[in-house]
């Protein structure tokens, strides 16, 4: 069963092609506390997200693969999170859909959802998940706009 835990909508005053061409590179280089970020192949990477909770500090190994690609209007990663130890984990999937608009302007559409929560995360850590994932999608919003 999946549960979204984070939507943004937003408008960039340029093509969807060059949208496609540029987001990546954007997401990448919004994702806050995200370090040691290791490319497989061109559909697969791994990295370290650290975070702060509880006032201590929690890193995260992050798996994640590009999939459902479908150039220049949408793709999802599959993001699999896993705490130390592996005491919790969480399956999540972030979709980014580009819908060309009026005067050559493209509509992006991010959502995440949780696809496998535990306990743990429910509790503790769906609010932070939310809130990485809203704080990624205006920093990309933010970024897009400034190379548009």
């Amino acid at each position: 069963m999946s549960k979204v835990i984070a939507e943004r909508n937003f408008t960039v005053e340029a093509s969807r092609e060059r949208v496609w061409r540029l987001i990546g590179k954007v997401i990448f280089s919004s994702l806050p506390g995200m370090e040691q970020v290791e490319i497989l192949d061109e559909s697969n990477f791994r990295a370290l997200l650290r975070m702060k909770m509880l006032g201590g500090k929690l890193d995260m190994k992050i798996r994640g693969e590009i999939v459902d690609v479908l150039p220049p209007e949408s793709f999802s990663v599959h993001l699999i999170l896993e705490g130390p130890g592996r005491l919790f984990s969480m399956k999540q999937k972030v979709t980014f859909t580009m819908t060309a608009v009026d005067g050559g302007k493209t509509a992006v559409a991010c959502k995440t959802t949780a696809e496998e929560m535990g306990i743990f995360f429910r509790t503790l850590l769906q609010g932070q998940a939310r809130d990485f994932a809203l704080s990624t999608f205006e920093a990309m919003e933010k970024r897009l706009q400034e190379l548009a």
